[in-house]
Formats: C-alpha cells, structure tokens, sequence
C-alpha cells in the first residue's frame, strides 16, 4: 500500500538534484533580525529581500509553502532516491493530514482543498479527507488505509472515542514511526528517525513530570536511549533528570527543565546532526538537510506570527538557529 502519490520519475541524476539544492538552501534565511526588530516583520517575505520558498503572511499560508517546496524536491528525485526518503516525505504530510482533520471538525473544507491540492498525499486519503462528512467517518476510513500499510495502525477510531482527534495525532504519528525504523530504511534515515522518536520520548517523560503523574508515558519503540532508561526517570520521578537526557541527546546544556528549553534544545540537536551530515557532497545527507532547514523555517516563521505581541528578546530565544 503506497500512501504517497505516484509521480513520474524524471530520471534526473542525483547530482542534479544536490545542485538545484544548494541553490534554494542559499536563499533559505540565516539572519533572522531583520524579521524579529523590524517594524513589519511579515513584509520580509514578499519584499525582493527575501528569495526563498515561503511567500505568504499567514500560518496556514507558510504551511503551504512547505508542501510545495516538498513536492517539488520530490518531483526531482528519481526512483532510487524516492525510495529512500518515502517515509520522511508521509512523516511530514501526517501534519497536513491533521491540520484537514481539524478543518474538517471546524467546516472549513474549502481551505483543506487548497492544501491538499498541493500534497503528497494518495488520491485515496485526499478522498477521504474531502468526502467524509465528519470527523468519524474520516478517522475510520484513515484506520482502514493505514491498515493496510500495517496492521500496528488499528485503533485509531477508539483513540478518538476514548481521547479525541489529539489522541489520533499522537497515535498516528507515534506508530509511524516506531513502523518506520522497523523497516529496511536507508542508514541516515534510521537515524534520523531513531532521533525523533529519542525526542518524542524525552518530551513525553518531561511531560508525564511535569504533571506530577507516575503513569506510563506513552513511549516510542526504536529509539537510540534504552526505555529502561526513560521509565527509570520517570520512576524516581526526578524532573531535573530530563536535563541531562537533553545533553545527552543534543549535546546542549540546560539549567532548567523548563519546556521551552527542552523543546528548543531538541531541535537544535537534530539541526546539528544533520549540519554534520549535510557536509557530505553526494547522497542523502545534503537534501534531507536541506528539507529539514525548510521545515525550521517554516516554524521559526510560524513563532514571528503568533508571537508578533512578545517582547522580541523573548522571541530570539525561542528561535531555533
């Protein structure tokens, strides 16, 4: 069962593809004063200044962006490359499935065309996600679809019974993965994904900490930290704990659980394991680099719309760069 769309396969050579690249990751932005001091931070992105992938003022405008820019990349790649990062290209459209399940649940179907139009989704989800009359009718036909995939995807429909469509995004996202890295992936995309499961888990330990709770915190098989470890933590039920599986993690040194500084640092730790692989000239390691450099943009973007009433010292900090 192929979730994916099935474009034409060009049979453009990889180099050329790492060429184009590292042209647009160019105009991707490295100095982000301009956007944080300015007095119209927004008008950066349709002024000549600004020459990368995200044109629109808003949120669900900038989303979109990303979409595009993914399809296009995708579009480049040839087969054997296709083939390799398929699960980072359904990891990331997972997003967009959910933001049409909450356009669903809100009647706003019009703005779930508009997005899907652009995504990589198959033609059988984006049915789904535009016939279905409700959100029930859409999650089990979502079960029914992903199932097929693997069997591990069944539930979905009592995780919305019992918790709601946030209990389906987590679900959803959580098997995913954990299904993802049991499969034959490339080496650096078996990384890549061990370290967002690892990041999952220490913001699901944090998380069931913080809330002073000692139940189990719903963790993700195959990442790199042993589960022993986590569930260790959360046993002795030490929040400063979380500090130091941060710097193990990302080499980053908090001084403070604070969820803020966790999240941040996590991020951070996959932007430089991925700086660090990037370097190399040829293979995988530039362009999932790169997509994932689009991905930052989009949500540093995104922290400038909705933070745009902070004070701007606090929104630099919580930038990541």
């Amino acid at each position: 069962m192929e979730l994916l769309q099935d474009l034409e396969d060009r049979g453009y050579p990889t180099e050329y593809l790492l060429s184009r690249i590292r042209g647009r990751r160019s105009r991707l932005i490295s100095d982000w004063r301009p956007l944080i001091y300015d007095a119209a931070p927004l008008d950066y992105l349709t002024s000549p200044r600004y020459q990368g992938f995200a044109r629109e003022r808003s949120p669900e405008g900038v989303w979109r962006s990303l979409v595009k820019e993914y399809r296009w990349v995708y579009s480049q790649m040839n087969e054997s490359l296709r083939r390799i990062f398929r699960p980072f290209f359904l990891y990331n459209e997972l997003r967009t499935l959910f933001i049409c399940l909450r356009q669903l649940g809100d009647k706003k179907t019009s703005d779930a065309d508009e997005l899907l139009h652009a995504s990589l989704l198959c033609d059988e989800i984006k049915k789904i996600l535009t016939a279905s009359a409700d959100v029930v009718e859409a999650v089990e036909g979502l079960e029914r679809v992903f199932r097929q995939y693997s069997s591990a995807f069944g539930g979905l429909t009592a995780v919305l019974e019992a918790e709601g469509p946030r209990g389906v995004e987590q679900r959803l996202t959580n098997t995913w993965l954990a299904v993802a890295v049991e499969r034959g992936l490339h080496p650096l995309m078996k990384k890549f994904f061990s370290r967002l499961i690892d990041s999952r888990n220490i913001m699901s330990v944090y998380k069931v900490l913080r809330l002073s709770e000692r139940a189990a915190a719903p963790l993700i098989p195959g990442g790199e930290i042993p589960g022993a470890r986590l569930e260790e933590v959360i046993r002795k039920g030490d929040l400063f704990a979380v500090n130091s599986l941060v710097r193990d993690f990302s080499g980053i040194k908090i001084d403070a659980p604070d969820p803020t500084k966790v999240e941040l640092a996590l991020y951070k730790g996959i932007t430089r394991f991925l700086k660090k692989e990037g370097r190399e000239p040829f293979g995988a390691g530039p362009i999932l680099d790169y997509l994932w450099k689009c991905s930052i943009e989009v949500m540093n973007l995104n922290l400038l719309f909705y933070g745009r009433d902070l004070e701007r010292d606090m929104v630099t900090a919580e930038l990541v760069q």
